[in-house]
């Protein structure tokens, strides 16, 4: 393990590598980019810089590299450190529990947390918390473990990781089937539905970072002009930016690197994707719908 630096509880080690210190972390089931950029504080666009395999997708069981700061030489600049090294580690580790032999979900305090944070965190009343561990008062301290659940299955050893509500990311939702033309008769287009189908909202988390998605339809960039990566052209979203995109028709799921302007005037369009990108979706039409979502 590299020197001045601490493996948070859910991680594999520490590994060093041109000159840089990564965190290994092994993907547990549901994790996403997404998820990961969240746990230990580290844009997505890094994530995806230092694990060029992940530029689709992550696999469970799978070993990510996330980039870590490297520490000062000095020892006396290294002590000075070592309070944000902590606070870095608290924050992957203050969603965490453990499940003893008795099924009850085992909360260590981090700083700052409340009986009402927690309540939220782990979809609890507050009355229930304080009724488990004989609180009176509305006060925690830190550092001290109580329960904040009961009729676990299985007792842990290592953490649980509790994600927040959008790092999961869901099911498709259901998506009508297209209504297939006869075959004497050419398909038809229909204009009246357009400029419908392009749908965006934004979500925040608690900290204000913003997240947005969109819902349209996604076509791929001319192969003339592809390469063998995953790329896209979106309206609005930066050059360089990495972006979820799902073929709500099967739940297919890619990640791309944006790098120009898609400049179609068709207001229900909202990406055009590499072919490789477009294999991967496993798209059947050369239009399909499409959710996207990117961190701004």
């Amino acid at each position: 393990m590299a020197a001045g630096f601490t493996a948070l509880p859910d991680s594999v080690g520490i590994e060093r590598k041109n000159g840089k210190v990564f965190v290994q972390h092994k993907v547990e089931p549901k994790e996403t980019l997404y998820a990961l950029s969240r746990k230990y504080n580290v844009p997505v666009a890094k994530i995806v810089e230092s694990n060029p395999s992940v530029q689709n997708s992550i696999n469970v069981g799978q070993i990510v590299l996330i980039p870590r700061k490297t520490p000062a030489a000095s020892p006396a600049t290294t002590a000075a450190k070592t309070p944000a090294a902590n606070t870095t580690v608290a924050t992957a580790s203050n969603r965490t529990f453990t499940v003893n032999d008795n099924g009850d979900k085992l909360h260590t305090v981090a700083a700052k947390q409340t009986l009402f944070s927690l309540s939220k965190m782990y979809n609890v009343s507050v009355d229930d918390i304080k009724r488990w561990n004989n609180i009176t008062d509305n006060s925690i301290n830190v550092g001290a473990s109580i329960i904040v659940g009961k009729g676990a299955s299985k007792p842990t050893k290592n953490p649980v990781y509790v994600p927040e509500s959008d790092e999961e990311m869901t099911k498709p939702k259901t998506v009508e089937p297209l209504a297939t033309p006869v075959k004497s008769e050419p398909a038809r287009t229909e204009p009246a539905a357009t400029t419908s189908e392009r749908v965006e909202n934004s979500e925040a988390d608690e900290s204000g970072v913003k997240k947005t998605i969109e819902t349209g339809m996604a076509e791929s960039i001319d192969p003339k002009a592809d390469s063998n990566k995953y790329l896209a052209l979106h309206r609005t979203a930066p050059v360089g930016t990495i972006m979820q995109v799902k073929n709500l028709n099967n739940g297919q799921v890619v990640y791309v690197r944006v790098i120009g302007k898609l400049q179609d005037s068709n207001n229900d369009l909202i990406v055009r994707v590499s072919k490789k990108a477009y294999q991967k979706l496993n798209a059947s039409d050369a239009r399909f719908k499409v959710e996207v979502s990117y961190m701004p």
